[in-house]
């Protein structure tokens, strides 16, 4: 619409007088969209009214002298990318009021009695209803509010009484607005400490983005939520409680997030992120019908807070199920089972239900649990427990809490400074023979764990009869593996009882040492299927290929932080039987990490050559000596999924003439990868002939700062089934191919994996062309 709403020819007219939806879009230069006489003759069966992207949009009808109130009967109402809206509805010519009325969205003009849904986005408003009077919301039961720069009010105390049907509230990227709800000069007074609010059917509450929000609103009120159910508050860094109590002049040292001013008596989900202020999460005297049903809890970048659950609550969370705590820096404690510096009697039994704990890069965390022995804490019901990189932590469980743990089912400790899982207590001196049995567990990872010495500095057994993967690397001074005459040293496991029922493994080079010397049984490993085999800093090293032929149903081998100059040689096999190829297993998976001394990956009738016979995956991760996927490999023809990460010492990936042998290639993935200009090189002294890469749907090619194209040479290059390409950071890539190009499936570049709109100038070649030349503009 380019000049005016005056589109409203006979034929329209009939149309309109029968429409339910109307949907705008893209009007340019019009300050005016309807007259008032035509909302009146034309729009009587609306329902439904989108509006978005109008630069120049003041007013959407424009208001009549002679009518004082017009009502529409719209149920949904949304309104998007409309920056220089005043109102609803234009002033009235003999207007010269000042009053808040000019600059609200709607007034007592403007009745929707029927509406249901408000969405408001990227408008220049400064509030959205009058702060007192009939606001024809009584029936609304969805307020979305986002990006609007302005807006400094978005609700009074006195329009809560008709919000009593709304059920969800969203408001975002809002700059301006200090609170939810504001104390209007009209009534401040009257309602001073005493003034209760009610959301009877709010059931979703979600604020994020709102830079200088300081509150939901004032401490003067009492605020109930009895249907809430999910509450999001996300980035307000100048957050001063849900309830505040301060101005924003004051400076605060103790900030508590929830106090006794708000009651969530069905709140089952909060989410809280960077909260710059907040020391605490919950006020020491809560409510008493507060968060009786709260079953999961996630906190991110909240730097100040000091602890999660203070000990005098946690008989108020016997519901939660699900922890989620990540990048606090200053947080030392999650669960205080004591106050802290005292050894006092619990006065309450809390048998809590929580079932997943996971807490991720916390510097200064100290105690997950704090050390208790008085037994009145019970975590028995906890399920999965993931602790990464936490390394001022020295200890996981407290014994009270590990010898309940007849439920867990996966545990990861990875990146932390962990000496010891399980710390002893005097609550079990005394006892000859602890044992602590992990009845469920089947998943198991201590990852990157250099300062761990034991699982438990006393004397003890453990049981892991439901145990199938095992994932473990560099982990200090502790005793993994042992036999059974051998328990003295406190072995993680025993080799016999443990390893028959694994599906999944990880070996170092002393544990193949320790296991290859024994008189292992010949069914020892028949169940596992991945094998990870990680530590050989020997440079001189051989790999252990006959190691392998143990494990005759493989399916996934990968090989990490290991110095080996090579996976295979004939030398290493002089002792080998002569039927080898025929025990060795044929695996579909294989991942080569950190193996930073392998210049080729093996060659052509080497024992490795046939256990990749039938592969289908190949991950290179940082291998920085490896120069391309060089020798004729056999394993090309099975291949459907290639990534290649943080290989520095390649310039291509493989040659034109041996990347006509990946028939089956589905994937590829290259990324971060510093010497790499091309992808498929030339071969010397070859003529023109095409390359098809048949199968490849899915292509990546992301911060590969030398790529210069995919290809160079003579060919016809078609990708006959390619859907999908990313390209991101390659700033010297001109065109992805300079001759004859075809990928007839494909119709967009994304920048990003979510980029689902992406960038497309025509075909392939002319889309790359045209990143390059905005991003040259840029620089």
């Amino acid at each position: 619409l380019q000049t005016s709403i005056s589109f409203l020819n006979n034929g329209v007219k009939v149309l309109l007088k029968k429409a339910e939806n109307l949907y705008i879009d893209e009007v340019k230069d019009v300050e005016i969209l309807l007259h008032e006489s035509e909302v009146g003759d034309y729009f009587r069966q609306l329902k439904n009214l989108h509006i978005q992207n109008g630069a120049m949009i003041q007013y959407i009808f424009k208001g009549n002298d002679d009518v004082d109130k017009i009502e529409f009967q719209l149920e949904i109402l949304e309104l998007q990318g409309l920056p220089k809206l005043i109102s609803f509805c234009s002033k009235n010519k003999g207007s010269t009021s000042t009053s808040p009325q000019e600059t609200t969205l709607f007034n007592q003009k403007t009745q929707f009695p029927k509406l249901k849904e408000l969405v408001l986005s990227s408008i220049s408003i400064e509030r959205i209803w009058l702060p007192q009077g009939f606001c024809s919301t009584q029936n609304l039961t969805l307020l979305i509010i986002e990006g609007c720069a302005n807006l400094k009010h978005v609700l009074s105390d006195f329009m809560v009484e008709y919000l009593q049907q709304l059920e969800c509230l969203e408001i975002s990227e809002c700059k301006c607005i200090h609170e939810i709800i504001s104390k209007e000069k009209i009534i401040k007074e009257a309602f001073r400490n005493r003034y209760l609010i009610c959301f009877p059917r709010l059931n979703s509450l979600k604020l994020k983005g709102l830079q200088n929000l300081i509150g939901f609103c004032h401490e003067d009120y009492t605020v109930e939520f009895p249907t809430l159910k999910i509450l999001e508050i996300e980035n307000c860094p100048q957050l001063k409680g849900f309830i505040h109590n301060s101005t924003s002049k004051e400076i605060l040292t103790d900030v508590v997030l929830f106090n006794n001013k708000v009651v969530f008596s069905n709140l089952e989900k909060i989410t809280i992120s960077h909260l710059r202020k907040v020391n605490r999460v919950w006020d020491s005297q809560l409510h008493t019908n507060s968060f009786p049903m709260l079953k999961e809890l996630s906190i991110t970048e909240c730097n100040v807070l000091l602890n999660i659950f203070p000990p005098f609550l946690l008989g108020v969370f016997q519901r939660l199920e699900k922890l989620i705590v990540t990048d606090c820096t200053s947080l030392e404690d999650v669960f205080q089972l004591q106050e802290q510096g005292l050894d006092i009697e619990e006065t309450h039994v809390a048998n809590c239900q929580l079932r997943e704990v996971n807490l991720i890069r916390l510097p200064k965390l100290k105690h997950v649990w704090t050390k208790y022995h008085k037994g009145n804490i019970s975590f028995e019901s906890l399920r999965q427990v993931c602790i990464e990189d936490c390394w001022s932590l020295k200890t996981l469980f407290p014994f009270s809490i590990a010898k309940d743990l007849q439920q867990l089912e996966r545990l990861t400790i990875a990146r932390c400074g962990l000496e010891e899982i399980v710390s002893k207590s005097v609550e079990e001196s005394g006892e000859l023979k602890i044992c602590f049995a992990f009845n469920q567990l089947s998943f198991l990872e201590l990852w990157d764990l250099p300062y761990l010495t034991c699982f438990y500095p006393g004397m003890h057994r453990t049981r892991w009869p439901t145990l199938k993967q095992l994932r473990i690397h560099w982990y200090g001074g502790i005793k993994i593996f042992g036999h059974e005459e051998s328990q003295i040293q406190h072995s993680l496991f025993l080799i016999e009882k443990v390893i028959p029922q694994l599906e999944e493994v990880s070996f170092s080079h002393s544990d193949i040492a320790m296991i290859s010397d024994g008189q292992s049984a010949a069914n020892l490993f028949c169940n596992v299927k991945f094998l990870r085999i990680s530590c050989y800093f020997d440079v001189s090293a051989i790999f252990p290929i006959s190691f392998l032929r143990r494990f005759y149903n493989l399916e996934g081998l990968d090989v990490v932080f290991c110095h080996f100059k090579e996976l295979a040689s004939f030398e290493s096999d002089v002792h080998e039987d002569k039927d080898m190829s025929i025990t060795t297993p044929k695996i579909k998976k294989l991942k080569l990490d950190l193996v930073n001394n392998i210049r080729h990956l093996w060659k052509l009738d080497s024992p490795l050559d046939h256990i990749c016979a039938s592969l289908e995956c190949l991950e290179l991760w940082q291998c920085n000596n490896l120069i391309n996927l060089g020798l004729d490999l056999s394993f090309f023809e099975t291949l459907t999924t290639l990534d290649v990460w943080k290989c520095n010492g390649m310039s291509e990936l493989i040659t034109s003439f041996k990347v006509q042998s990946l028939v089956c290639l589905v994937t590829m993935r290259i990324r971060e990868c510093e010497m790499m200009r091309e992808v498929v090189a030339s071969d010397e002294g070859e003529t023109s002939y095409e390359i098809v890469f048949r199968a490849l749907k899915h292509l990546e090619l992301h911060c590969l700062q030398r790529l210069v194209s995919f290809c160079s040479g003579n060919y016809t290059l078609r990708f006959p089934s390619l859907e999908q390409v990313t390209l991101s950071q390659c700033p010297r890539m001109k065109n992805f191919y300079q001759g004859v190009l075809s990928t007839p499936q494909l119709h967009k570049v994304q920048l990003t994996a979510t980029d689902f709109r992406g960038r497309w100038a025509g075909d392939l070649n002319a889309t790359v062309e045209q990143l390059y030349k905005e991003q040259v503009l840029i620089e």
